[in-house]
């Protein structure tokens, strides 16, 4: 079965399947270049689901408040 053919037979199977209400079908890829449909035990869901990430903003860095002739020496450097 082709990958084309496993997406559809999954379709028919969640629009036509006495127990679409409690299963959800899948294309599987069995590693070979060959597809299955799998059955899994979990009703399918009712909320939409999308492929947006979203993420808090970061404040802005603020200023480095150390005199400027003190900003770019390593830490390791500054003493004695």
């Amino acid at each position: 079965m082709t990958r084309a053919e496993a997406e559809t037979e999954a379709a028919r199977l969640a629009a036509e399947s006495p127990d679409r209400d409690t299963h959800q079908w899948v294309p599987r890829d069995e590693g070979d270049g060959e597809w299955s449909v799998v059955r899994i035990a979990l009703p399918p869901s009712t909320e939409p689901t999308g492929t947006e990430t979203r993420g808090d903003e970061r404040p802005a860095t603020p200023d480095d408040p150390r005199p400027s002739s003190w900003q770019n020496v390593p830490p390791w450097a500054a003493g004695g």
